[in-house]
């Protein structure tokens, strides 16, 4: 009964908020309901945040051991102590519900696999439906980032989305993103596809197979990933308490390959942008927060786009950097 990380979002301005009946607004909107910018006086890259900042909301900007503040948005179960976490899913709103779990996973509604992922999640996580915006002030951050959530967003709100990441960034603070590759995919089905014109082999099916349902699966699927593999019970449960995968967010609703996510970024006022690999990062010792990988590099998701910029002090653009 865990929802995935990708449930932080639906399309703006309809949704009704939990605890009451007005309707969220649009991202754009909250975007200008935030507090007064601070003063753009932090010129350097990646520099010092204010200790202990409070939000409009009430949550505490956490300040990591080097001077920094860090912010993973739809972090689901992948979260680092240091950063300031925050998500919407089921995990972010049972993680501070112990004995909840545990009755939950008494009663066989968790299993074990769940209940695991459940407690290795940053206990200081802030359960925020980012509908709402980003619950921080302007500047609060010198990282934002953000990994396989920004597909699940309808195209629409792909542009108020980023300029909310880039009002709680700093001047000179850095955004990393990361996607699907839709070229890599492309690739994959093209190729899959010529094999089969030169022989129809039981490999080679199944390796077209594999490439089509990699396009399409995610945006069409009905069961949440988690339910797929649960009894006919539990995944009746789930459906009738959360709805289908579309209903929580799981489904594919953009894709994008390099050169449309950085249009993305340079409309947004982003500049610097490069697409990079798992383990490489302009920030600071990034391996060690094991966000894009495992300890020993291997990337959480295969197939995806890595891609950083960074918030200028004028609205200039440097350019779009090839792979690094």
């Amino acid at each position: 009964m865990i929802l995935n990380r990708h449930r932080v979002w639906r399309s703006p301005g309809l949704q009704p908020q939990s605890g009451g009946s007005s309707p969220a607004p649009p991202l754009a909107d909250a975007v200008r309901i935030g507090l007064p910018p601070q003063p753009p006086d932090r010129n350097g890259p990646l520099s010092p945040p204010q200790a202990g900042l409070p939000s409009r909301y009430g949550f505490r900007v956490k300040v990591a051991a080097d001077g920094r503040a860090y912010l993973n948005l739809g972090c689901g179960a992948c979260s680092h102590p240091s950063w300031n976490n925050v998500d919407f899913s089921l995990y972010a709103r049972l993680r501070g519900h112990g004995f909840l779990c545990a009755l939950l996973r008494a009663a066989g509604l968790f299993s074990e696999e769940r209940y695991a992922r459940l407690v290795a999640i940053d206990p200081d996580i802030v359960a925020w439906d980012l509908r709402r915006g980003i619950p921080y002030p302007d500047q609060s951050f010198d990282v934002v980032y953000h990994s396989h959530l920004f597909e699940h967003l309808d195209r629409g709100d792909a542009l108020p989305f980023l300029r909310e990441c880039r009002r709680v960034l700093k001047v000179g603070g850095m955004l990393r993103i990361v996607v699907p590759d839709l070229e890599v995919r492309i690739r994959r089905y093209w190729e899959a596809a010529c094999a089969l014109r030169t022989g129809r082999t039981a490999v080679v099916e199944a390796g077209h197979e594999r490439a089509v349902v990699d396009l399409f699966e995610q945006m069409v699927r009905t069961d949440g990933v988690g339910s797929a593999h649960q009894t006919p019970m539990i995944r009746f449960l789930e459906r009738v308490l959360r709805g289908d995968a579309g209903a929580i967010g799981e489904r594919h609703r953009w894709m994008y390959d390099q050169y449309s996510l950085s249009r993305l970024l340079e409309r947004t006022g982003f500049c610097d942008i490069a697409v990079k690999e798992p383990t490489v990062s302009g920030i600071p010792g990034w391996t060690r927060f094991g966000l894009d990988t495992g300890m020993d590099g291997t990337p959480h998701h295969q197939n995806s786009l890595y891609v950083e910029a960074i918030r200028p002090g004028t609205d200039t653009h440097t350019g779009i950097h090839g792979r690094s």
